[in-house]
């Protein structure tokens, strides 16, 4: 068995070039608040960046499941068990409010891309309101969320390297809290709203309006960051298949 400081070191520079090489048949479905149960762990490791545990799920892994241990620290848990959809895979899960599941799969479906990091990922070629474009994503995907900033980052730079200025606005899966700082993806998982912020545009959110986007405006100084927008704005949308 290799040496855990060596998959630790491996997991590293991976992350480094992407946890998921270009052209890779994989992509992770994410089941979010739960862990692997301790019978089905074959192995764990503790890393700088939750995205060196995806790297590390390679050849006979089929999942690995991801928490935060401290500030700069995760731990991966790895299982070579098959886990296909949550009612089959109750057995290799557990309830976890801080951790997620990645479950490694095969391919994209037809008209999804994949994209490193993130996943497959449709682009709409309509424009719809926020309502309507969340109930419009292909069967099996909803809204794109993003797990961690690694993600977001990642759709991000797709989006630049791939459509640039093209695009300029897409619907993603994210909604107002209660909390007026907080602001919660779909599948779950929170985001802040104050400034300054890896995830938002300079200017927002501004209180004005509820629906989020991805904005691409060189001049304000948004590269595919979050803006809120009015709901009945008819935008392209960005799916993410679960």
């Amino acid at each position: 068995m290799m040496d855990l400081r060596l998959l630790s070191a491996l997991g590293a520079l991976l992350c480094v070039c992407c946890s998921i090489e270009d052209g890779s048949a994989f992509t992770f479905k994410t089941f979010t608040g739960t862990e692997i149960a301790t019978t089905a762990i074959s192995t764990t490791v503790v890393v700088e960046r939750p995205c060196e545990c995806r790297a590390l799920c390679r050849d006979a892994c089929a999942a690995v499941a991801i928490r935060r241990q401290s500030r700069s620290r995760y731990r991966c848990s790895f299982t070579g068990q098959s886990i296909t959809d949550t009612s089959t895979g109750t057995d290799l899960l557990v309830r976890a409010p801080d951790s997620r599941v990645f479950y490694k799969r095969q391919g994209c479906r037809p008209n999804f891309s994949l994209v490193d990091n993130v996943g497959c990922i449709y682009l709409s070629t309509v424009k719809l309101n926020f309502t309507a474009a969340a109930a419009s994503c292909p069967s099996g995907s909803q809204l794109f969320t993003a797990s961690f900033l690694i993600d977001f980052d990642a759709m991000r730079n797709y989006l630049l390297k791939n459509y640039l200025s093209s695009l300029e606005t897409a619907w993603v899966g994210l909604s107002r809290t209660s909390n007026p700082k907080t602001w919660e993806w779909l599948g779950g998982g929170t985001i802040p709203s104050i400034q300054p912020s890896p995830y938002w545009g300079k200017y927002d959110p501004d209180g004005a309006t509820d629906c989020p986007a991805m904005h691409y405006s060189l001049s304000a100084g948004y590269l595919y960051h979050l803006a809120d927008l009015a709901c009945g704005d008819n935008l392209k949308f960005l799916c993410k298949q679960n």
